[in-house]
């Protein structure tokens, strides 16, 4: 386990570790078999083995516990005891108490009487001992293994949120033990731990940006990139030459060939039949020479070989012109042959380069589709179809042809989205026309109002300043009528009463004349608002649809 929890109870501050817990009840008769040797050969093996794996100090055998002493059983209980809480610091006062009260906490089912444990290694005592204690061991490990597999099956977030939980409960531990030392200690490691971690999650969100950044700029680069079409549309042209051009190179080169292997065959035909009749020859003359070796020799018989032999040897003269003859033939047709093979062989090797460019080759290249287009000459075959390793007509001519038809059918689709494309783009540029021309429209309207908005203003302001003139020159006649002589008082006070009117007038005419101007002044801008938010919204409404229609 990474972090042991004590199985001995809660600890309490600053005192004892053992509290005492009703057990449960339990069946009373042990139905192990625990006097049988075997079994507990297989218990001390299962203790022996958990204490040399987590650390015993002192040295323990299969000896040791078949028949341990009180000091050696004590030993290991107490080992057991601090390594299910780390806490417990002192050893046992009595084993005989303490020992059956650890027991029924850790819930053992059966019975630990003290009688047993004062006499532990008996041969009577020490089986059913040595089972509790195997029975706690297995318990321990079913623990480790328990949290492992959940440790194991936990993402992230729920092993970071166990090991906070055991950091608190280690810490809170140590508090409620009062060592403040070690609760400091184990704080600034955690503190240091939390610290290294920000320091590689930074690391890698950093990591993360500078990705991020370099497959931005891979996509502008990719975006500013020329479209690929008339590359491709260029490359799948100079593929149409080359394989019209490789066709053709391959239909001669069979020609060629079966040309070139009809020949051969005549030549091996000739020689053959001309050997034959060496052969033939050559057994003739040994049976002449036995017939002769047999024969009783006369003169007429003498001069009638001589005249045979003459014979004879004028037909050996000639069939040796004809052997010469044929030989010579034959040398110059394997010439010929040879030059033929290497015409072959220029041609294979032409074929293999023109099969490297068109990336045919090897099976793996992009346009093989997982077919070996690999072929040479083999000078050694007997026959036409052995002389080339692949069958140019039956299978390389079809799966070029199968190819050609791929990329045929490609740039057909290719030029069928070009003039897609092309159709949304003009139907594209004709809406942005249309709204264009609308945007024109509307921008003259606005200009046409404003126009007439500083008309009417230009007009109010003449007839606000018209009317101020006016209020002034009343108010200058008043001054002076004010300013006259006082006779005929009552007929300026009714001067001035009118003047007053008049002035008053004036002063109402101004401001309902300001009034209307200002309410008409609120409609324009209210009716040029209005036209610059449609068309506004026209604009956007356009952009819309335009995207809308694009993708």
């Amino acid at each position: 386990m990474s972090r042991r929890m004590s199985m001995a109870g809660p600890v309490q501050r600053r005192s004892s570790a053992y509290t005492t817990v009703k057990a449960p009840p339990g069946v009373k008769s042990d139905p192990r078999p625990i006097s049988d040797k075997a079994y507990q050969a297989a218990c001390a093996r299962n203790v022996m083995s958990f204490l040399s794996s987590h650390g015993y100090e002192y040295p323990v055998t299969l000896k040791t516990l078949s028949s341990p002493t009180t000091k050696d059983y004590t030993n290991i209980m107490m080992f057991i005891v601090r390594y299910l809480d780390p806490s417990i610091l002192k050893g046992f006062s009595k084993i005989e108490d303490e020992i059956p009260q650890l027991y029924k906490r850790l819930r053992y089912p059966y019975t630990i009487s003290k009688s047993n444990l004062t006499a532990v290694g008996s041969p009577h005592t020490w089986p059913s001992i040595l089972a509790a204690l195997s029975w706690v061991v297995e318990l321990i490990n079913y623990c480790e293994r328990a949290e492992e597999l959940r440790m194991e099956s936990a993402d992230d977030r729920a092993k970071m949120e166990v090991d906070f939980f055991g950091y608190v409960a280690e810490s809170y531990h140590y508090f409620m033990s009062g060592d403040d030392d070690k609760c400091a200690q184990i704080d600034e490691e955690k503190g240091s731990s939390i610290e290294e971690k920000a320091l590689v999650v930074k690391e890698e969100a950093e990591k993360l940006r500078n990705a991020n950044a370099s497959l931005r700029e891979k996509i502008e680069t990719l975006k500013m990139a020329p479209r690929p079409l008339k590359e491709a549309q260029q490359r799948l042209q100079e593929t149409k030459e080359d394989k019209e051009k490789f066709i053709k190179l391959v239909e001669n080169l069979q020609s060629h060939h079966s040309s070139l292997v009809r020949k051969l065959a005549e030549r091996r035909a000739d020689i053959s039949s001309l050997q034959a009749e060496v052969q033939m020859v050559e057994e003739e003359n040994d049976d002449l020479r036995r017939q002769i070796a047999a024969q009783t020799i006369h003169p007429a018989d003498v001069i009638r070989m001589n005249q045979e032999r003459s014979k004879l040897q004028e037909i050996l003269a000639e069939t040796r012109q004809q052997k010469e003859a044929a030989e010579s033939k034959g040398e110059d047709t394997e010439g010929e042959l040879k030059m033929h093979f290497d015409d072959i062989e220029d041609k294979v090797s032409e074929y293999m380069s023109l099969a490297h460019r068109l990336q045919l080759v090897p099976a793996t290249a992009k346009r093989a589709e997982g077919f070996n287009f690999e072929t040479k000459l083999n000078r050694s075959a007997t026959t036409s179809g052995s002389m080339i390793t692949l069958d140019l007509k039956g299978i390389v001519k079809p799966m070029l042809q199968r190819i050609q038809e791929q990329y045929n059918a490609k740039a057909r689709s290719l030029v069928k989205e070009e003039l897609a494309l092309s159709e949304k783009a003009d139907s594209v540029q004709e809406h942005v026309t249309k709204h264009a021309e609308e945007n024109a429209i509307r921008g003259k309207q606005v200009r046409d109002l404003e126009n007439q908005y500083r008309i009417i203003k230009q007009e109010l302001e003449d007839e606000v300043a018209s009317a101020l003139a006016q209020v002034e020159g009343l108010a200058s006649e008043v001054a002076n009528i004010r300013g006259a002589c006082d006779a005929g008082l009552s007929e300026s006070e009714e001067r001035l009463c009118q003047v007053s009117g008049d002035y008053e007038d004036l002063q109402r005419y101004a401001s309902l004349r300001a009034a209307i101007v200002v309410s008409k002044a609120d409609i324009i801008f209210f009716r040029m608002f209005n036209i610059a938010g449609h068309v506004n919204w026209r604009m956007r409404l356009s952009i819309e649809t335009w995207l809308l229609h694009w993708r």
